[in-house]
């Protein structure tokens, strides 16, 4: 089965593709590179540098293509959330339009949706379920709305076309690959914890408002695993799956513990103690997020395999090559 890996790149589908080419899957990757520029690697799969928007580079890509994995997206912390809400949310519709209308005109088996924890912004309570999202308010920030979208767009081609699709909804990924960028809040929060602790060495370190806020992080290939082992399964058709680790901590906790391990490392002093600088939030920026992985649990025999503690070790380890 050949299948087209939309934003092929990025570090979540390049811990995907390994899994599915060991499983036999030929795949054709395809990336525009708009994040961070330009990335010379050795591919064991085909690939292509095209923009999504563009119906012309999608039909081009999809040639003799049975399947399509969207993770295709323009990808931000907080900050980038609110510097780039046009792009996010028209370019993403966009793409994610075209590549089901390509699916259906080629008669593909399935379209995977890579969404978001951020469909559950305006959660009331937690963990959130699954179905919950149908219930709550649309999220704040158009991130969340754009994923939020995409999912829609699924069930609608599903309903009218017959399109079958998998939804996941990824909580907080961490790699240890992620580089944070120049501005703070542009990449994901526990890039710029790293980038700030272990490269700048930042004490106070700044932080977004209270830095009371709640969040849960997966490892990487624990939810890499899961969508390439069942993503074309009959038991995912038409169904959406949290995939996090329920392992509840405050950004003033994570700064805590990446700070302690880099001190072991040597980064900074043995006496050292870490104070913060507090930067002003975004009023859209969630309190708590928490999932329940029920489901995956149930239907999937789901589970993440690494603590987040083994994750902070592998990461700090990963962020002190940075500095040589």
């Amino acid at each position: 089965m050949k299948i087209l890996v939309a934003g092929s790149e990025g570090s979540l589908m390049q811990w995907v593709i390994p899994h599915l080419l060991k499983d036999g899957y030929e795949i054709v990757g395809v990336d525009n590179f708009s994040r961070y520029g330009r990335i010379d690697r050795k591919r064991d799969y085909k690939f292509f540098v095209r923009d999504l928007t563009s119906q012309k580079a999608v039909e081009e890509v999809s040639k003799g293509v049975n399947a399509v994995i969207q993770a295709a997206a323009q990808i931000f912390g907080v900050g980038g959330f609110h510097k780039f809400p046009a792009d996010i949310l028209s370019k993403d519709t966009l793409l994610h339009q075209n590549l089901l209308n390509e699916a259906l005109e080629r008669g593909m088996m399935r379209l995977v949706y890579i969404s978001s924890s951020m469909v559950y912004e305006r959660a009331k309570q937690v963990p959130v379920r699954e179905e919950d999202v149908n219930e709550m308010k649309i999220p704040l920030t158009d991130y969340g709305l754009s994923k939020l979208v995409g999912e829609r767009l699924c069930q609608a081609f599903k309903q009218q076309y017959g399109l079958d699709y998998t939804i996941w909804r990824p909580f907080n990924i961490i790699t240890p690959y992620e580089k944070a960028g120049e501005e703070p809040g542009i990449s994901h929060v526990f890039a710029d914890f790293l980038n700030k602790l272990v490269r700048d060495k930042q004490n106070p370190m700044e932080i977004f408002g209270d830095g009371e806020q709640v969040r849960c992080f997966t490892w990487i290939d624990d939810v890499a695993q899961a969508i390439a082992k069942y993503s074309f399964r009959d038991i995912t058709k038409g169904e959406a799956f949290n995939l996090g680790n329920p392992e509840p901590v405050t950004m003033k906790e994570l700064a805590r513990r990446i700070f302690e391990k880099a001190k072991q490392r040597g980064v900074f002093e043995r006496g050292a103690k870490l104070t913060f600088s507090h930067k002003p939030s975004y009023k859209d920026d969630v309190r708590v997020r928490i999932p329940s992985i029920e489901k995956a649990q149930s239907k999937l025999h789901w589970q993440p395999t690494v603590t987040l503690d083994e994750a902070l070790d592998r990461c700090v380890d990963e962020a002190l090559t940075w500095r040589k």
